[in-house]
Order: structure tokens, then sequence, then C-alpha cells
């Protein structure tokens, strides 16, 4: 599988609830996250979350199917073509 490049946004809507199951799939993936920056609005109740990850499409399509299935989770991504 070619490995790819890519940009992750994840916008959490309620860290009450979806907080900690974000967190558990981004750790089965931390071998492959080269940044992660998160921007936490407690007082709002939302979280963004900012990754560059190194995988092929197909395990991109798994990671941010997995992120989206997640009540109260939005998830885009972009490939880079370098």
């Amino acid at each position: 599988m070619d490995i790819k490049r890519h940009i992750v946004t994840i916008v959490i809507d309620n860290i009450e609830t979806a907080f900690q199951p974000v967190s558990d799939i981004l750790h089965n993936y931390a071998p492959h996250i080269l940044l992660r920056v998160g921007y936490p609005m407690r007082d709002k109740n939302v979280s963004a979350i900012f990754l560059v990850i190194d995988l092929s499409l197909d395990a991109m399509g798994a990671f941010s199917g997995k992120l989206g299935q997640i009540e109260s989770v939005n998830v885009k991504s972009i490939t880079l073509k370098i």
C-alpha cells in the first residue's frame, strides 16, 4: 500500500460524551500521527483537534470512518499531493 500524508480536522461537539472514544482511537493510531494539536473550549463543551498523519488511503478511510461514527464528532480530511 502506498502511504500518503493527510491533514485531518476533528471537531468534537460534546466533550463529555465523545472525548474519550476519540482519544482511544487516536491512541491506537499514534505511531502514524506526525502532529497533533488540540484546542479544548471547555466553556462551550467543544474541542478541535488538528492532525498530520501518514496512512494508506484504505487505512485513512478506516480511521476517519471510526471517528465519524462517534456521536457529536465531525471529521474532515485532505490528502496531500506530495
